[in-house]
């Protein structure tokens, strides 16, 4: 399962160093870079020396992008003084250096030794590890002659004369061989210095042991971004908790208010493109996914010097930190995905709401932007100081991931709360296209820089996964729902203000999204719409017409009568749905507050239509509502409406009902909904008391002092709030101030029942 949590940054280029690894899932989680090390580092000294067998003037790279190598694999694998070198090299160091099995050093010797990087058994050396293990140590005891050449061999090889390298070398390494340099042709068994060796040891050692670091951390962030909100959710099953006073005093300090001020549904600093307030309880959440971002981006990296990769601290510090901002980068994505997705298994594991979800979804996807951002600038820096810029410029992978930091940062932007607000539309397609360019730019930065060797591309692959499995489940449930009709009228005495959308056959709870495929041109968008109630009558078998015309026939009976409207009253409503039985008779109404974007489209064409339009939708859902879940435990409910927000309220206080007790306090500017809803209301169980004003503000001060205070009857009371943002965080402020004052007595959960982007 670990294997499947993983990634690599986005934006302009990974690591500098270009070994590959093998294996699968990611490094340090099922690959392996360097194992055993110690012969890796035998290779990656004598890996650009020239043997006789390198093509002169070669122009093919057999190597990497960064680490060019022109000898060809084949020739690595039949060439006699490299191989015995090898494994001259292999036997003087890897004893003392992690002393790995013979077994390792022959499954190394037979797969890498053509490659140098990952594991490839295509090209089988022609000597075995034993055979040129013997053939080093007789040359090592009777010394080694140069092979005759032609004077352009001679030429290309020029360096290694047989009688000097004999005089000036023995003295160094004690051998009757010579001592082979980097990049020095290869022609006669040599001996590797120790310093030469353990340069590259450090270097791959030091190397791959940041980059398990990177898997790491990401993993663990990602699993702590994921995890916490179970762990968290776990506490309502501890039994007694959430009736306990000074469990409500403690969410009155550190859950419920917001972080700064007392603004969690009103948006603030409109002038830099607005933003809501998280509450304490969701900046906590945030707080601890912010430190983690910050401790694993710093720290902790290894050091070992000298070594062969990076010349001084610095350099090793900018490239190594770009690359941990990276992968860090997308292992906030995969929980920011996961969290936007409105089939989010966490909705039902939890008992958080969709709203706080949408929430921080937006923060784990700063910090996505955030990393991805320090990883372009970071490797930036690192090939303009020590690389070679205009190379990297111009390679695929590079502009790749300019395209997938471009696309990150224009996301950020065109998703501020004033885009989203003012042009919900605009917001909505740019935000779809740039999350494609952003999978987009980081599958090819990778592929073209790693291809599938290093594992990066998995975090890429969870993304797309989770992102195309919601869209797949949504198509599946608009498909099973099938096309349907919705009526559109407008409230009496509104003057069009509230129009009401009554759909027959379907049924259903919770949270729904509905499509106008012929209403615009923007025919793919969804909009959401909470369940207030569900009606499901049972009658003879019939046909569709039949049972349609019977429901119209029965329209102002309590029983055909199903209200919904939209939580945050914003171009959204409410809708149930699922599929019609055979026999059975199903309906739900809507009624919203015309505002912009949907909703005004849709009074627009009622307008042009006269008193009724008749639109086909496409339904989506029902998704999961915690609500019902939270209530359960309540001993009485208290429900504060403004306006519309009354149908957010209701199908709570329905299926609360007798032997509980509830009161519903509404104020409204004037009394066409409560005459558009009085069924509804006529239908509340009898235990639920009803208080209206119209036309003036409710006193919620002196409400929700009386309901936690001299109401109280000892057990647990839910307050549940929907309406405007001013009014909603209104009820949240005074409950929490009214708690940690000591002025109420009674227990109580907060739930603001609001839909916000």
């Amino acid at each position: 399962m670990l294997k499947s949590f993983v990634i690599e940054a986005l934006a302009a280029s990974l690591f500098s160093c270009g070994v590959l690894a093998d294996g699968n899932g990611l490094i340090g989680w099922g690959i392996t870079m360097y194992d055993p090390p110690c012969a890796f580092a035998c290779r990656g000294v004598i890996s650009k020396c020239t043997l006789l067998c390198t093509p002169i003037n070669g122009t093919v790279n057999h190597g990497t992008s960064h680490h060019p190598v022109s000898t060809p694999p084949e020739c690595f694998t039949t060439d006699v003084a490299f191989m015995r070198t090898m494994a001259l090299c292999i036997n003087t160091y890897c004893p003392t250096n992690g002393a790995p099995s013979l077994s390792k050093i022959e499954d190394y010797w037979y797969g890498h030794l053509g490659t140098g990087t990952v594991g490839n058994y295509k090209w089988v050396p022609s000597l075995s590890y034993i055979e040129a293990l013997q053939g080093a140590k007789e040359d090592e005891l009777n010394g080694v002659e140069f092979p005759n050449t032609t004077s352009t061999s001679v030429d290309e090889h020029a360096g290694h004369n047989m009688l000097r390298a004999r005089v000036l070398r023995r003295h160094e390494n004690n051998s009757n061989l010579p001592t082979i340099k980097s990049k020095q042709p290869l022609n006669v068994t040599s001996v590797i210095s120790a310093s030469d060796w353990r340069s590259q040891y450090n270097g791959m050692v030091t190397f791959e042991t940041n980059e398990k670091g990177h898997s790491t951390y990401t993993i663990i962030l990602t699993l702590v971004a994921l995890l916490l909100p179970v762990a968290l959710s776990l506490l309502r099953f501890v039994p007694g908790l959430a009736r306990s006073k000074g469990w409500s005093y403690l969410n009155s300090v550190l859950n419920y208010p917001a972080v700064w001020g007392s603004s969690h549904r009103e948006p603030v600093a409109m002038i830099a493109g607005g933003g809501l307030t998280p509450t304490r309880g969701q900046a906590l959440y945030i707080t601890l996914i912010s430190i983690l971002n910050i401790v694993f981006l710093a720290a902790p990296y290894i050091y070992l010097y000298p070594q062969s990769i990076f010349g001084s601290r610095d350099e090793q510090n900018i490239s190594v930190m770009g690359c941990r901002a990276g992968v860090l980068a997308v292992g906030n994505m995969v929980a920011m995905f996961v969290f936007s997705s409105r089939n989010n298994l966490l909705l039902y594991i939890t008992d958080w709401s969709h709203s706080t979800f949408l929430l921080l979804h937006r923060w784990l996807g700063y910090w996505t932007i955030i990393q991805t951002v320090l990883h372009s600038i970071l490797l930036l820096v690192y090939y303009v100081q020590f690389g070679d810029y205009a190379a990297e410029l111009a390679s695929l992978y590079w502009i790749w991931g300019i395209v997938a930091t471009v696309a990150a940062v224009a996301i950020w932007v065109f998703s501020l709360l004033i885009v989203r607000q003012k042009a919900y539309e605009f917001f909505y397609i740019t935000h779809i296209i740039l999350i494609v360019l952003f999978l987009v730019g980081y599958y090819y930065h990778i592929w073209y820089r790693y291809t599938y060797n290093w594992g990066y591309e998995i975090w890429a692959f969870i993304a797309i996964g989770i992102w195309g499995k919601d869209r797949i489940l949504r198509a599946g449930q608009m498909i099973y729902h099938g096309w349907r009709t919705a009526k559109i009228t407008s409230v009496e005495g509104s003057n069009g203000e509230y129009i009401r959308i009554d759909i027959d056959g379907v049924h259903a709870e919770g949270v729904v999204y509905l499509c106008f495929p012929t209403l615009a041109l923007n025919f793919w968008q969804t909009h959401p719409f909470s369940i207030t109630s569900s009606f499901a009558r049972h009658g003879p078998a019939c046909s569709e017409s039949m049972a349609k015309s019977t429901v119209q026939d029965s329209e102002k009976q309590a029983e055909a009568e199903i209200t919904v409207a939209s939580p945050n009253q914003s171009d959204v409503a409410s809708t149930s749905s699922s599929s019609r039985p055979h026999g059975v008779i199903t309906r739900a109404s809507i009624v919203v507050r015309t505002r912009s974007g949907i909703t005004s489209r849709l009074a627009e064409k009622l307008a042009k239509a006269g008193t009724e339009l008749r639109l086909p939708i496409l339904i989506e859902g029902p998704f999961h509502s915690s609500v019902s879940s939270q209530l359960s435990q309540c001993t009485t409910v208290v429900g504060l409406a403004g306006g519309v927000g009354i149908t957010g309220v209701l199908p709570y206080l329905n299926q609360f009902g007798s032997p509980r007790n509830g009161r519903l306090y509404w104020g409204m500017r004037d009394s066409s909904l409560k005459n558009a809803l009085a069924t509804e209301l006529a239908d509340l169980p009898s235990s639920i008391q009803v208080e209206t004003a119209i036309g003036s503000r409710l006193d919620v001060e002196s409400i929700i002092r009386e309901e936690l205070a001299s109401r109280n009857s000892g057990g647990l009371i839910g307050i549940v709030v929907c309406g405007p943002a001013g009014f909603a965080d209104e009820v949240r402020r005074q409950a929490t101030d009214l708690t940690k004052r000591g002025a109420t007595t009674a227990p109580y959960i907060l739930i603001d029942e609001a839909f916000s982007w």
